[in-house]
């Protein structure tokens, strides 16, 4: 049976963290050619002379991994987030990530707040992808809205037949 985690469940200042995954660098290289195949993320000689001194993954691929990686928090089995979705992203990109780096990512819950629909509620979610040094990557402040616990009307039963 799968449990939904509600508004009602999230505790400001909690945080997550997902399984740590190595950056595989023919995949950040295909990400990279068919979707954002500047210099730096696919020739090794042009991001040589670059700023960051060789190839870095692009900022698509970077967010593709937080995407996956948040996967393993929200959805594992037996507890699903109720979540309705995202409304506004805050993102900032702090360091590159390379082929070979291995990442993990950190959700804090960050605030909550009610709706005036009562089936919802807000939050803030801060995302951390986090690299084997302990540097931040990436980082996303997400707010979205999440499902309430449905209300059970006064006088019902829970019992079936």
């Amino acid at each position: 049976m799968e449990v939904p985690v509600y508004f009602e469940d999230l505790v400001v200042g909690a945080s997550f963290l997902s399984d740590e995954v190595a950056i595989d660098r023919d995949e950040m290289l295909a990400y990279n050619r068919r979707n954002d195949p500047w210099p730096f993320h696919v020739d090794e000689a042009s991001a040589a002379r670059n700023p960051y001194g060789g190839l870095i993954a692009s900022g698509g691929y970077t967010i593709t991994l937080m995407y996956r990686l948040g996967h393993q928090i929200y959805n594992v089995p037996g507890r699903r987030w109720a979540v309705l979705g995202a409304s506004e992203w805050h993102l900032k990109f702090l360091n590159p990530v390379r082929s070979g780096d291995m990442v993990r990512l950190r959700i804090t819950i960050q605030n909550k707040r009610e709706s005036s629909r009562p089936q919802r509620g807000y939050f803030d979610l801060l995302y951390e992808l986090v690299n084997q040094a302990g540097k931040v990557v990436l980082s996303v402040v997400v707010a979205g809205l999440i499902e309430r616990k449905p209300v059970i009307p006064t006088g019902a039963s829970l019992r079936s037949g």
